[in-house]
């Protein structure tokens, strides 16, 4: 359906309103569902360190490595199986705060030998201390015979049948508790493993010393809930996008508005070589109009036909025709004659077709025209019987009205259907052309 311009025009007024009550709209959904204010960062009541500080003191055998010396204390130093009788090891583990606060510490101490293919417990015990400061400490003694240590293990290795390299020896205090300040607590959980890695004749301390920190948190306020958008938000959405859905729709169809026509000399002023006047229209002629002037003259260049402006009667010099096998194309110059006075239209009298409604031609309606005057013509060069004749006649029609209706394909098929009859009648071979019943 096509809509006038007045209707395009204030269709495209309503798409541009519409596009910026849509922004707006938009806007305004999104503010509804934001928060007014963002959750605080929690404050700090307290902050926290926890500390680690292990040791030992290694009984030796008199040894020229340590100039005879029977004890060696620990550092990062490497202790030889061979020569070390005893390790005494002292496990020291606190807690600090920088004010003061309720303190709770539990240990869990065990020793665990371990290979790639076993582990073993060998000592388990646990303490636990409390404290109303700012720091609070437990403190664990284990000695460690070494030759015993490397026996059992040999032992184990023997009786599983396993063959290993070396061997672990762990000592765990795993540490929980909990700081309190201003009614908040943070729990502690804490596991400063000290290792023994024994390996060939080798012994390796590894974990005697260990810092963590943490802070006690005040609670953090509870954050504003985002605003659920009410109804008027929704409906202000919808309704601006339907509208611009509309209005952009209605911009993209087709207007029937009146083409912007020059004053008829100016029209025809470019193309007066080709233009033939004539005393009357042809007669008995299948009449197609078309809407635009330029579209005629693109029919007169393709056909090779000049362009007739019947003058058989007042106001017939403003239809123009190109004539070609039987069809005419018509233009209507829509306004009047050259002094701009209105005129009626053709009405048929004096020989000149009536102009059907008027149609633009593209290039696939002009395709379509030439097939039809291709097969038109070879009809008349045959000789049809009524039958027949009324069949291609009856296509003809269908194809020249669908053209005026827009309707390509519908009119192609016609064409297509028409081309088909008169192959038929050229195959038969039996019938003589017109000519030749002439000549008989």
């Amino acid at each position: 359906m096509k809509l006038s311009g007045r209707q395009h025009r204030v269709a495209a007024v309503l798409a541009v309103v519409f596009v910026l009550t849509t922004v707006w709209a938009a806007y305004y959904f999104y503010s509804q569902t934001q928060a007014t204010a963002g959750p605080s960062a929690p404050a700090s009541l307290a902050s926290v360190s926890a500390t680690g500080a292990n040791g030992f003191a290694a009984a030796l055998r008199p040894s020229y490595l340590y100039n005879n010396s029977t004890e060696i204390y620990g550092g990062n130093v490497t202790l030889f199986a061979p020569i070390t009788n005893w390790i005494n090891v002292t496990l020291s583990d606190f807690l600090s705060v920088n004010r003061t606060a309720e303190l709770t510490l539990k240990e869990s101490f065990s020793v665990a030998l371990s290979t790639p293919a076993w582990s073993k417990v060998v000592f388990t015990g646990s303490n636990a201390t409390a404290a109303n400061g700012t720091s609070v400490g437990l403190h664990e003694d284990y000695a460690i015979n070494v030759s015993a240590t490397v026996q059992l293990v040999q032992a184990i290795d023997r009786q599983i049948g396993y063959s290993g390299t070396g061997f672990t020896l762990s000592l765990d205090p795993r540490l929980t508790g909990t700081i309190a300040v201003a009614g908040q607590s943070l729990p502690i959980e804490l596991d400063p493993a000290l290792n023994f890695t024994f390996s060939g004749s080798e012994i390796s301390p590894s974990g005697l010393a260990y810092t963590t920190t943490s802070s006690v948190l005040a609670p953090v306020p509870p954050g504003p809930v985002a605003a659920r958008p009410g109804a008027f938000a929704y409906l202000a959405v919808f309704a601006s996008l339907g509208g611009l859905g509309v209005s952009m729709y209605v911009v993209s169809r087709p207007s029937d508005e009146a083409e912007v026509v020059p004053p008829l000399p100016e029209l025809i002023a470019p193309y007066e070589e080709v233009i033939a006047e004539t005393e009357a229209g042809p007669a008995e002629t299948e009449t197609l109009s078309v809407a635009r002037f330029s579209d005629l003259v693109k029919i007169a260049d393709t056909l090779g036909k000049p362009i007739l402006r019947p003058r058989g009667r007042a106001g017939d010099g403003e239809t123009f025709l190109v004539v070609d096998r039987g069809v005419s194309y018509a233009y209507r110059y829509p306004g009047g004659g050259p002094d701009g006075a209105e005129t009626p239209g053709p009405t048929g009298a004096g020989g000149i077709p009536e102009p059907g409604p008027g149609i633009g031609v593209t290039p696939r309606s002009l395709e379509i025209l030439l097939r039809l005057h291709r097969e038109t013509g070879r009809l008349r060069e045959l000789a049809p019987n009524r039958v027949e004749t009324a069949t291609a006649a009856l296509q003809l029609h269908l194809a020249i009205a669908s053209l005026r209706q827009g309707r390509d394909e519908e009119a192609a098929r016609a064409v297509d259907d028409l081309a088909r009859l008169v192959a038929e009648l050229s195959a038969a071979g039996g019938r003589t052309t017109r000519a030749g019943r002439r000549s008989a």
